[in-house]
This record gives structure tokens, C-alpha cells and sequence, in this order.
């Protein structure tokens, strides 16, 4: 047996080794198929920071010319980030949200448990009704009919309650309380001491990396286990306490995370993210983090610690574009020192065939499937082979693409697209300060031979007085001067025209708050009218994020809690709604609508029906401005009135006491005078603070 058992471990190692080294060839084989599109990178990162190549800088440094970079790619990458992260999350509300279906499929013990209340009143009211028939008939039912009265009269209630409109309201509420746990998922950003970057934060990342790069990528849900701690007061065997940290519970819980798009080598053959079959991940750890990956489920720890034994310096070493984009940085000096004692861990999430899981120690029912998997490697050696467990999410990324593009997988962003005008721009930097440097001053050429012994030509400042030893010969012929003409005039009409080319191609400049703007950008209808033009193309990006993103990756949470959340309670038939588009089209509607609104607010016939505060809160809500903090309450606004109205009665006594003052009238008429102004001022207050009661009681 002992024998035989040591020969079935043999076989599956072997198998396990076969299906590693397929899978390492299949990631070669996408990383290999990415080369060109990691040099388009590289150019896109040194041009967002404002870089240029070493031989460039070589052939400037040589030259002696300007190396000055005007990083216009950095400031349309940004602002395109701010933009659509404002339109993406409003900050009064989500950017999606949970829905029951029109006609939601409730189970009948879920209307049950929900309307308990409900359908036990109306089966008592029901159950009475009988009861009275039946006193008088002068019958009295035994228990067992009474039991069948007791069933007949819940179920009689229930079919009241078993409706179209009831369902709806269930299914409503269900929604509702589905939509604020994943809401508490997303928000949730610790776990175990451990930081996790929020939603939204990932999302920055996400649209950050498509403006740049062209693609952003999310990658969830992910499952940890969360292990909930408290601080608990415990004593020695001498009495002495001591607080210390102890596990109280553990709970699974989703989480997810922003990809760097250097990290993700998705199937060669696919172009879009539908046609995917896999995607692959590489992780550079630590051998603490390695360690850790150990104790993680499903790991094969023995496979783990082996390795970390064959190769205790690590086996990570940088590839051409990680060494690139090493060198790119200054900081960087040994770029071999960053990955020692460091590992390369492959993860692959896709489709392979039942046979190569089998193979490797996974239960199939079917070897001749295809099932959506979880493989991990280490080199390879494969420490990680198992079955998706959530049901219709086969492959956990999430590609955003900032433009669609037939051709490729990878389309351009920002910085590839502003690569001209970005190249003409700096040109046009460099030639205006050399041009500046030397027409700052004039050019002097002087006749060094002629010069008396001891001079140097290299002292050249103010005042400076040069003795020639050379007699018979005037000045001209012994130094002359010469002015280079400035071409600043012409180099800033070019760089004007790059400047244009660049928000032509990109985000204008008048969205960054550059009132430079000619033409109808110099009133403010017109920069309106140009802002709502930008927002075109505005809406398209938020779409696409919602498309691509949000939609399919909510929709991702819902199906884990649907499958693993323990809260039955949440559970039922929804939808995803992704509202990032939809809210920047009511929002701008809603701003185009606000202004014929406030002017209505001084037509007399139409002032009385409007209402005043709930319009300006309306208003402050499409500025996303805090209404709480800057409309006063009820009672600060009588204040302020009654502040305001004080205020205007004491400049107008003061006017009228100057006024009688400059007639002459006498101190004690002045003061009966102020005594009746006061006593009729009071009973017009009262009068007023009457008819507001009397309006209050009406209302």
C-alpha cells in the first residue's frame, strides 16, 4: 500500500509538472506577444513625466542646446482624471445602484416571511368573520377543525397578499438592503490591519491608467478572510492585568483591486475582452509574502517552502521594459538591488479542459469540459490549481478602455495621442530659449592674435577694456559685434498652433479653468456653451466606464452575495443599474433648466407657486456644493430677517434724528417722535408674526 500510494504521488507530481511547464510557455507566449506594446508605454510614461530618452539628452548635452520639457501630457492626463472621476462619483450619491425587475420571481415563503405581520392580521380578521357565522349557527368547532379553519383562513390571506404590486414591494425592499451591503463591501477598505484601497480610490487608479496608457484594469471580487479582533483585559497567575489583542470571529468578505496594466498579459488571440480565454497576472513577492502565500487555502505549501529552499535569494530579475522604465528614474541606480530576495509568481484566471485539471489533482465531473479556473505558479511548479468557485464570473478583470480600437486589444491613450503635438510643442520650447539665450546679448568676435600679451578673452564682462598689441589696424578689424535677431514672435505663434492641436485632440483648456480663451469663450454663455459641447465626448468615456466597469462588476458582487452571503434576507430577482452617464445627462439638463427657473421666481404670477428653498438646494446640488451647510434653517432665517430688519429701523431712526436735528426742533418733541415711530413699528411686527401663525395653521 505504502508503495503504491508513493507511486500515485510520483504520477501527480509528474502530471502537475507537465500541466506547469505547458502553462509557463502559454504566459511567454502572451508576454512575448505584448513586446511592442510595452515600448508605446514607455514612451507614454517618460512623456506624462516629462522625460526625454537618454540619446536625446546626449545629442542636447553635446550640442549644447536646451533640454527644457514642457509637460503639456501630464496636465491633459490629469485633468481628464479629475473630469471624469467628478462626473463618475457625485458626492451626494452612488454611481449605481441594486433594482428589483419589473416582474421579480419572489418564492412564496419569502412573501411570507416579509408580510407575516400583515397576512396574520388579516387571517385573524378572516378567521373572526367564520367564527361569528358559526356562533350563529350555534356551532362550536373541535380542535382539529379548528386547526382547519385556523390553515384555510392564513391561506385565504395570503392569496390576498400573494400579488403582482406586494412582490414588487418585497422584491423593492430585498433590493434595497442588497444594495446598502454592497455598498458597505465597497467602502470597506481594512481587513485585518491591513489597508485596502477604497472603491473609489481603485477607480481613480483604473481611469488614471486608461487616460494615460489606454486601458485601466479592476480585478474582483476577491474573497479574505477577515479575522475581527478585540482588545481584551486578562491576568497572570500574580494578579497583574494586561490588554492584549484577541480573535473574536471570522467572517469571508469580497474586496478589489486596481491592476497596473504592466502586470496584466491578457490572450494574444483576443481583441476585445469578450473573446478572452485567460488573462495572466505576475506578482513580484517577497519570501516573507511567499511564506505567507503558504498558509493560504488551497496552496500547496510543501511545493512553497521547496522552492523557497532551491532558490533562497529569489529567482525574480527584471525584464527589458521593468529594466526601461528603471533606468528612467534617476533614483534608480542599481535597479538589480530592488528584486533580491524577491519571486515572480504567475496567476492565471480563465478556461482549460477538464483533462489538464484532472491531471493535476482537481475533481471534474467531466473531463471532456471546459472549466473556468484559478491556476497559480511559482517558476514551474504549479502551487495552485482550482475550479472557479463563483458561478457566471469566468474571468475577474475588468478592461476599460479609454478608446475602442479594432485592431488591438491595448488602444492608445492620452499620451500616445498627443505624441506630435507634444514633440512640436517642446521643439518649439527649445528653439524660443536658445533663440532667447543668444539674442539676449550681442555676439562678439574678436581678433585673438592682436591681442597684448596677458589678455583673456574668456573675461568678458562690463567695462571690460581689451589692449590690442597691433598697431596700424582700427577697431573694426580687431573686434566686431553682431545681434542675433529674436524669433520669440514667431515661436509663440507656433506654439500656439500645438496648442491648439493638443485640445483638439484632447481635453480644452478652458476645463482646466484657462480663461485665455478667444472667441466665445469670452463671455459666459459662450465658455458654457463650450463646456456642454466638451461634455459630448465626456459622456462616451463615462458610458464606456459604466459598461465596462461598474455594470459587469456589481453585477459580480450581487452573484457573490447571492451564492455565499449567509443573509438570506437580501437575496431575490434584481438588476444592475449603472447611473454614471445617466446622472451627468440630468445634471446637465437640470443646470440648463435652473436658470429660466430662478427668473421665473420674479414674474409675479409665478412667484407664489414656487417654491424658493427647495429650488436653491436644487441649484446647489448640481455644483455639488453642501445645501446643509449653506442654507440656514428656519429659525436662523427669522433671525437673520429680524437682524436685517432691526439693522434698517436703527439707520432710519438715525435719519430722521438728524433730520430734526437740522430743523431745529427740540430734544423732547424728538423724543415723542421716536416713542410713536417705536409703538407703530411694534404693532406692525405683531401684525406680521400674526399672519405667519395664521399661514402656519393653514399650511
Amino acid at each position: 500500500m505504502d508503495g503504491q500510494s508513493q507511486y500515485t504521488t510520483s504520477n501527480e507530481e509528474s502530471k502537475a509538472e507537465v500541466l506547469g511547464t505547458k502553462m509557463l510557455e502559454e504566459y511567454q507566449e502572451a508576454e512575448n506577444a505584448r513586446s511592442m506594446t510595452n515600448l508605446r508605454w514607455l514612451d507614454d510614461l517618460m512623456q506624462y513625466r516629462g522625460q526625454y530618452t537618454s540619446d536625446m539628452l546626449k545629442v542636447m548635452k553635446e550640442n549644447r542646446k536646451s533640454s527644457v520639457y514642457y509637460r503639456l501630457t501630464t496636465q491633459k492626463v490629469n485633468t481628464m482624471t479629475a473630469r471624469l472621476m467628478d462626473l463618475l462619483f457625485p458626492s451626494r450619491t452612488k454611481n449605481w445602484s441594486i433594482e428589483a425587475t419589473p416582474d421579480p420571481d419572489i418564492p412564496q415563503d419569502v412573501i411570507m416571511h416579509a408580510m407575516e405581520a400583515e397576512i396574520a392580521a388579516e387571517a385573524q380578521q378572516i378567521l373572526a368573520g367564520i367564527m361569528q357565522q358559526l356562533a350563529a349557527e350555534n356551532t362550536i368547532p373541535d380542535d382539529l377543525a379548528m386547526q382547519k379553519l385556523q390553515a384555510g383562513a392564513f391561506e385565504q390571506a395570503f392569496q390576498q397578499f400573494d400579488t403582482p404590486t406586494i412582490r414588487l414591494r418585497v422584491a423593492k425592499d430585498r433590493a434595497a438592503e442588497m444594495d446598502r451591503v454592497i455598498d458597505d463591501q465597497l467602502k470597506e477598505a481594512s481587513a485585518n490591519g491591513q489597508r485596502r484601497p477604497s472603491w473609489q480610490q481603485n477607480c481613480r487608479s483604473v481611469v488614471k491608467s486608461s487616460c494615460l496608457y489606454g486601458m485601466g484594469v479592476l480585478k474582483g471580487p476577491l474573497v479574505e478572510k477577515i479575522v475581527s479582533k478585540q482588545f481584551k483585559l486578562q491576568r497572570d497567575e500574580y494578579g497583574q492585568s494586561s490588554w492584549s489583542e484577541q480573535p473574536t470571529g471570522e467572517v469571508l468578505r469580497p474586496y478589489h483591486e486596481a491592476v497596473s496594466v504592466w502586470d496584466v498579459f491578457p490572450d494574444p488571440a483576443a481583441v476585445t475582452p469578450a473573446e478572452l480565454r485567460y488573462v495572466w497576472q505576475i506578482h513580484r513577492m517577497s519570501d516573507k509574502d511567499l511564506h505567507d502565500l503558504s498558509t493560504f487555502p488551497h496552496f500547496k505549501s510543501a511545493r512553497i517552502r521547496d522552492y523557497i529552499r532551491e532558490h533562497p535569494e529569489g529567482d525574480a530579475s527584471l525584464n527589458t521594459w521593468e529594466t526601461m522604465m528603471a533606468h528612467s528614474n534617476e533614483e534608480n541606480i542599481n535597479s538589480h538591488a530592488r528584486v533580491k530576495n524577491r519571486y515572480r509568481v504567475y496567476e492565471r484566471w480563465g478556461f482549460i479542459s477538464g483533462q489538464d485539471l484532472f491531471d493535476a489533482g482537481v475533481e471534474v465531473e467531466d473531463t471532456s469540459k471546459v472549466y473556468s479556473s484559478n491556476i497559480w505558479l511559482l517558476g514551474d511548479k504549479v502551487i495552485k490549481c482550482v475550479i472557479n468557485p463563483l458561478e457566471g464570473v469566468d474571468i475577474p478583470y475588468y478592461f476599460y478602455p479609454f478608446q475602442k480600437d479594432e485592431t488591438s486589444f491595448w488602444p492608445e491613450g492620452i499620451a500616445s495621442t498627443l505624441r506630435c503635438p507634444q514633440s512640436g510643442i517642446n521643439s518649439v520650447v527649445r528653439a524660443m530659449q536658445d533663440n532667447a539665450a543668444l539674442s539676449s546679448g550681442p555676439i562678439i568676435g574678436i581678433n585673438v592674435t592682436a591681442l597684448d600679451e596677458g589678455e583673456n578673452v574668456h573675461d568678458m564682462a562690463a567695462r571690460k577694456m581689451f589692449l590690442f598689441s597691433r598697431s596700424g589696424q582700427n577697431l573694426q578689424e580687431l573686434m566686431q559685434t553682431t545681434i542675433v535677431p529674436s524669433a520669440i514672435e514667431h515661436n509663440l505663434t507656433l506654439s500656439k498652433f500645438w496648442q491648439e492641436a493638443a485640445d483638439e485632440q484632447s481635453t480644452p483648456r478652458f476645463n482646466t479653468g484657462d480663461g485665455r480663451i478667444s472667441g466665445a469663450g469670452e463671455t459666459a454663455s459662450g465658455l458654457s456653451m463650450l463646456m456642454g459641447a466638451s461634455n459630448i465626448m465626456l459622456k462616451d468615456h463615462v458610458k464606456d466606464f459604466d459598461d465596462n466597469v461598474v455594470s459587469p462588476f456589481i453585477r459580480a458582487m450581487f452573484r457573490w452575495n447571492m451564492q455565499f452571503n449567509e443573509n438570506n434576507d437580501i437575496k431575490g430577482d434584481y438588476e444592475i443599474v449603472a447611473s454614471g452617464s445617466q446622472s451627468l445627462i440630468t445634471k446637465e439638463v437640470r443646470a440648463q433648466q435652473l436658470p429660466m427657473l430662478i427668473q421665473m421666481l420674479n414674474h409675479p404670477k409665478f412667484e407664489p407657486r414656487i417654491k424658493a428653498d427647495q429650488l436653491l438646494e436644487v441649484a446647489l446640488e448640481q455644483t455639488d456644493l453642501p445645501a446643509d451647510r449653506l442654507i440656514r434653517t428656519d429659525e436662523e432665517t427669522k433671525e437673520y430677517e429680524q437682524q436685517q430688519m432691526l439693522a434698517q429701523a436703527q439707520a432710519q431712526v438715525q435719519a430722521m434724528i438728524m433730520e430734526l436735528e437740522k430743523r431745529g426742533m427740540p430734544e423732547e418733541m424728538i423724543q415723542m417722535k421716536l416713542l410713536m415711530l417705536t409703538q407703530a413699528t411694534m404693532q406692525q411686527q405683531q401684525a406680521v408674526e400674526q399672519q405667519q401663525q395664521a399661514e402656519g395653521m393653514q399650511q
